[in-house]
């Protein structure tokens, strides 16, 4: 006599709620990380924008002081720049230095403390900005 064993398994269930369900989740998940994907991109274009005005505000700061500092007769001074169509306001102070020494303890003449500043509202709030130099007088007189 010849016996066969047959091993049942439990009823088949059928798949397809299953897959529609970890489709609905995947998608989901996928969602959730493309916000988050967005989010983090938009924060880098405002970061790069905010970067590139900082930038332009370095560079006419920089272009203040040699402006300024090229004065053919430097002199005390105070001068508001009135806000351009970039909303920055610029301010430009020259101060001569007293009691300036060098390291042999020579007093220096006709030194001069030039400070620019810039100032604009970004939205957020107001961002100020400040670059200074000493300039010596007679740099950049002719010669004679």
């Amino acid at each position: 006599m010849k016996m066969s064993y047959r091993q049942t398994s439990a009823p088949h269930r059928n798949k397809r709620g299953m897959t529609l369900l970890e489709v609905v989740l995947a998608l989901a998940v996928f969602s959730i990380a493309a916000l988050a994907l967005v989010g983090t991109l938009n924060k880098i274009a405002e970061t790069a924008v905010e970067s590139q005005v900082i930038l332009e505000v370095e560079q006419t700061l920089e272009s203040l002081i040699d402006e300024y500092g090229k004065m053919p007769q430097m002199r005390n001074l105070e001068e508001d720049i009135k806000p351009g169509p970039d909303g920055v306001a610029y301010r430009v102070k020259i101060e001569q230095i007293k009691d300036l020494k060098n390291k042999d303890g020579q007093f220096l003449q006709d030194m001069f403390h030039i400070q620019a500043f810039a100032r604009w509202n970004d939205g957020g709030g107001v961002i100020e900005l400040e670059a200074d130099s000493m300039r010596y007088a007679g740099a950049f007189l002719p010669r004679q």
